[in-house]
């Protein structure tokens, strides 16, 4: 090989040898981005499990507020029905009279 031809040769190793180390470089990176995929997607799958847990328990507070809040209500409502027996019991004793 002569110098002219040499040359050209070189120029070609170098541009080879520059996009082997972009190459190495762009896959570090893209391993890189796939391991920080993992660990976020592996983190939504953890906020989800969160996020089902809490609407279970949101769902189990509701219904026990639910029936708390309809045996306060059945309370108040015999209270109420035993004044008016009361009352309606007066009634009858003083027509009666």
């Amino acid at each position: 090989m002569n110098i002219a031809q040499a040359e050209p040769f070189e120029q070609l190793q170098e541009k080879i040898q520059k996009l082997i180390g972009m190459y190495e470089q762009e896959r570090s990176a893209n391993e890189q981005l796939s391991r920080e995929r993992s660990d976020l997607q592996e983190q939504v799958k953890m906020e989800k499990e969160r996020l089902k847990e809490i609407e279970e328990k949101y769902n189990k507070l509701k219904i026990s507020k639910a029936l708390l809040a309809s045996s306060e209500d059945v309370h108040d409502a015999k209270l109420k029905v035993n004044r008016m027996v009361r009352e309606i019991d007066k009634c009858i004793a003083l027509l009666n009279r």
